[in-house]
């Protein structure tokens, strides 16, 4: 196992590269990486595990679903369309000449028959008959031309009298006809056929006469219905389309085979549907997975390199904003991976507005809703693109935003996860309701879902932030806040050791801050900030003239060259001090930059007086160090140090509104000049605004107070010596 030795000396290794490789090859590395993360967590299901089971075989493990699908039974399909092409029936057509047929076909059978009759010219049958054709020959064709027709039937016929011959004809015509008026299709051919014997049967006729009869009849009848082959084949594809596919739902977790189970056919068909039975590897979806990534971190990029410059030239910023993706995607795949996960429907628990949250107190609200969108996208692609899922997420995400853009304090991350469960349970029940309904119980459990994301979100936002802040060097509200607290050992260490300076500060954090707020900067930022700027000055309180408690003036006994380098260490001092304190950077950036390059005068001045060869002095000698205010917040806290500290030395009347403007109006316009705003991208109308939020607080503060008359003096004295006895 390697020791801590060897670690440090890895880790010295590998910090010493990591400094060597330039920012854009940096970014590359970690853009490229943070891609392919994220292709892994979408994509991991499509590698499924290989099965290799044939029918009836023993499985020797338990096989579950890995995901949830829904296909179609295609040998189930095929048998509802076998069904519903049986069941559509047949088409039949009406033959309206089947009648005449029929009767002609009778009529022409009785015709021969009776020519036979009429035209036999001996009695023996050897004696010639028509056309030179014998009795026996004549038959014969009768029966050539009706097979069905017996021998028996026509030699009866042959010996019927005329007038009973011509009734029998007649017979057979009417009743086939009155059979005709009823719909015979081919398949009811028998059955006809018996009822027609039975009526003939039944007929007031000699026993021999009614079996003719009935040879005739049963053998002529035909049907009067078609079989319409075309349209049959039309009516049964129409019904076979009307047939819904069999569709087969496999949930997530499910058990397909059990260890020691006889493998069936149903098995083998749920397994290749899953893609687990000898799969391949889905390369159509992976494609359109990543297609989908790359393209929504293109626009992210491209919106990013537009619209917000400052965080994309940021590494820190960047990387906080692809971990933040990287832990909502985890969360959302450890919770898809739940065997219950659709049963209970977990997705709803994704606390996608934990990025949401972090993103708007550590970076901005801008950031914030661009960031919601690209994750609620890719966490539907986990749920089997359920955009319900994304939307919810999307509501959850904004919510968060609107609940934190404004921090106070420390208890509104713990509020936003409130609103969050409160929005995500009014979204969720509506989802609900606008899909087919599974019952009240499903209902409770999507809402305590939605319940849980709020709670979860309060608690990983507020145990994540101090991490991802120190980790990322970001300051967040809630740090500020945290600062501002007069109980913070550095505020009370300035109030002890330093209390005319910390005085100072706590009225520029007033101006600051006002004027912040009124400009659209950072106003907590430039009060926090304030507070601090000025912490330097604790190493030698007693060399600032706030801090003077004594006549004597320390620099009296100094020269003004090392008066002045006294003066600039304090902001060195403050530097180091805030570093030991591990103050953020964006307070130690205020205390670098407070005081630009401006220079300390009145020991320049007396450095000038005190040498009679002026070049010996050097400017740059009694100028700070800078640099020059880099951000607004900056640049208001530079003016509102200046302007206190000018304005509570100058000895004239204070009640007077007009010279305080007009004396403030100066200060801000001299370092404007100066060029010691240059950096800080101030507007001059943003400055217009500065020197009216400061007029304003400073008229507050040298407000003229109205005289106590003397008998109110002496009642107060009065009261003092009363309570002093009191106490004695």
């Amino acid at each position: 196992m390697l020791n801590h030795s060897i670690l440090n000396k890895w880790w010295k290794k590998l910090s010493k590269k990591s400094a060597s490789i330039s920012p854009h090859s940096k970014k590359m590395f970690w853009g490229i990486s943070f891609i392919i993360v994220i292709i892994l967590i979408l994509t991991i299901d499509l590698f499924p595990s290989n099965v290799n089971l044939e029918t009836g075989q023993v499985s020797k493990r338990d096989i579950e679903a890995p995901m949830t699908i829904t296909y179609v039974d295609e040998e189930k399909t095929a048998e509802l369309k076998s069904i519903a092409a049986e069941s559509a029936g047949r088409v039949y057509e009406e033959d309206r000449n089947i009648e005449n047929r029929i009767e002609k076909d009778i009529n022409g059978l009785f015709k021969q028959i009776k020519e036979l009759r009429d035209e036999e010219t001996a009695v023996d049958e050897e004696m010639t008959a028509v056309d030179g054709k014998n009795r026996e020959e004549l038959i014969k064709d009768i029966e050539a031309n009706y097979p069905v027709i017996t021998l028996e039937t026509i030699e009866i016929l042959l010996e019927t009298p005329p007038d009973l011959f011509n009734e029998l004809e007649q017979r057979s015509v009417n009743t086939i006809k009155l059979k005709l008026k009823e719909r015979i299709h081919p398949e009811d051919l028998p059955e006809i056929r018996e009822e027609l014997v039975q009526e003939v049967m039944a007929m007031d006729l000699n026993k021999e006469y009614r079996l003719v009869l009935a040879n005739i009849v049963e053998t002529m009848i035909r049907p009067n219905m078609i079989f319409d082959e075309e349209a049959t084949k039309k009516k049964q594809e129409e019904a076979v389309k009307k047939v819904v596919p069999y569709k087969h739902t496999i949930k997530q977790g499910e058990m397909i085979i059990r260890k020691g189970d006889i493998v069936t056919s149903e098995d083998i068909k749920e397994l290749e549907a899953l893609g687990l039975q000898r799969p391949q590897i889905n390369y159509l979806s992976i494609f359109g997975i990543v297609t989908i990534i790359l393209t929504l971190i293109v626009m992210a990029c491209l919106y990013f390199y537009k619209y917000q410059p400052d965080v994309w030239e940021a590494q820190p910023k960047i990387i906080l904003l692809q971990l933040l993706v990287i832990i909502v995607l985890i969360i959302a795949k450890i919770i898809d991976i739940i065997p219950a996960v659709n049963y209970f429907h977990l997705p709803y628990l994704v606390p996608v507005a934990i990025a949401s949250i972090l993103t708007t107190v550590l970076i901005s609200t801008d950031v914030a809703v661009v960031l919601t969108v690209f994750i609620s996208f890719l966490v539907a692609i986990i749920f089997n693109n359920d955009y319900n899922i994304a939307l919810t997420g999307f509501i959850g995400g904004l919510v968060g935003i609107f609940s934190v853009s404004k921090l106070s304090q420390r208890n509104d991350l713990v509020r936003a996860g409130f609103n969050v469960s409160a929005v995500m349970v009014v979204l969720i029940m509506g989802l609900t309701f606008n899909s087919p309904f599974r019952g009240w119980l499903d209902l409770l459990g999507y809402i305590s879902a939605g319940v849980i994301n709020g709670v979860l979100v309060a608690i990983l936002a507020n145990g994540l932030l101090p991490y991802l802040e120190n980790a990322f060097g970001l300051t967040s509200s809630v740090k500020l806040l945290e600062l501002s607290n007069p109980s913070h050992p550095l505020i009370k260490r300035l109030l002890v050791e330093a209390p005319g300076t910390y005085h100072h500060c706590v009225i520029v954090g007033n101006l600051a801050e006002t004027a912040a707020d009124n400009i659209g900067a950072d106003s907590l930022l430039a009060r926090v900030g304030a507070y601090y700027h000025d912490i330097g000055k604790m190493k030698r309180p007693y060399f600032f003239i706030e801090n003077y408690y004594a006549a004597d003036n320390p620099h009296d006994k100094l020269s003004a060259n090392l008066s002045a380098l006294i003066i600039k260490s304090h902001v060195k001092d403050g530097v180091e001090l805030a570093r030991e304190f591990k103050l953020p950077e964006s307070i130690i950036d205020i205390i670098r930059q407070h005081h630009g390059t401006n220079l300390i005068a009145y020991f320049y001045q007396q450095a000038i007086e005190e040498t009679s060869e002026h070049d010996n002095v050097e400017e740059s000698d009694f100028r700070y160090d800078g640099p020059k205010p880099q951000t607004r917040e900056s640049a208001v806290i530079m003016l509102a140090d200046i302007v206190e500290a000018a304005i509570r030395s100058k000895n004239f009347n204070k009640n007077n509104h007009n010279r305080i403007e007009g004396f403030v109006r100066e200060l801000i316009r001299n370092k404007l000049i100066e060029g010691q705003l240059d950096e800080s991208d101030l507007s001059l109308k943003e400055l217009d605004i500065i020197t009216e939020s400061f007029v304003k607080v400073l008229t507050g503060i040298y407000h003229q107070r109205v005289e106590y008359p003397d008998s109110l003096l002496k009642e107060m004295k009065r009261v003092d010596k009363s309570d002093k006895d009191r106490d004695k």
